[in-house]
């Protein structure tokens, strides 16, 4: 009998192995393509597309992440100034972005040219910004360039230049300074000017805090505006200012 169980519990345990997913893949060295690209997914999850009418592609901050070069250089991604500072950058996956930016021109008279420029010039070029000179090497003249404006698609950098940007980054803008507004309020009305990580999390989110405290903390951490120091306890979150 006793066989007879052992040989019975390994089939059973054969079958429970064959049933269960595959583990994990073991993690990859810090700053591999993988790793950089898992990250960004991880917090590019975390945008609430359904606050915007699902009209943005998931936007995530550079300093959020760590090195995400070689992912642009590629043309897996791209980064967007946001007007929020030189040094405050966004990410977005350039499937994402393309198909809303057309989706937010469809039907509009410059929907052919935003096309070609996303065909021609984003595609190529991974430049933050477009001089008046590239712009003609490119193809587009000042004509073209002020019906682009008007789309959405570049924002007025100085005479002659122009940033690269998403229709409807506004409302993203305004309820991210927000949020990070109201995260960093109840940081500093906490006792000592501090908050363990669990329980910020097991709060409501504060009034404001619209793109969700996860995605909020992956800012304020990568901006260094919060310190995170371990305790006994868990992670404890403390101001950065003085």
């Amino acid at each position: 009998m006793g066989r007879r169980r052992r040989l019975l519990c390994d089939t059973l345990e054969a079958k429970r192995r064959r049933l269960e997913p595959p583990p994990p893949e073991e993690p990859r060295p810090d700053g591999s393509p993988g790793s950089v690209e898992a990250a960004l997914r991880d917090v590019a999850a975390l945008f609430p597309r359904g606050l915007f009418g699902d009209a943005l592609p998931p936007l995530v901050l550079r300093h959020q992440l760590y090195s995400l070069n070689h992912l642009r250089d590629e043309g897996r991604i791209r980064l967007l100034h946001l007007g929020l500072g030189a040094d405050t950058l966004g990410v977005v996956f350039m499937e994402p972005y393309k198909e809303k930016v057309l989706a937010a021109v469809a039907g509009t008279p410059q929907a052919g040219l935003v096309r070609r420029f996303l065909d021609s010039a984003v595609a190529a070029c991974p430049e933050l910004s477009y001089e008046q000179s590239r712009m003609r090497a490119l193809g587009f003249e000042d004509g073209d360039v002020t019906q682009l404006v008007a789309a959405g698609v570049l924002t007025v950098r100085d005479a002659g230049s122009w940033w690269l940007a998403v229709p409807g980054v506004g409302r993203f803008v305004r309820a991210f300074v927000r949020g990070r507004q109201a995260l960093l309020g109840a940081v500093r009305r906490s006792r000592h000017r501090e908050v363990l990580l669990r329980e910020l999390r097991q709060r409501r989110a504060p009034p404001g805090a619209r793109l969700g405290v996860g995605y909020l903390l992956h800012d304020l951490l990568g901006a260094q505006l919060l310190r995170s120091v371990p305790t006994t306890s868990g992670p404890m979150l403390r101001l950065a200012e003085p």
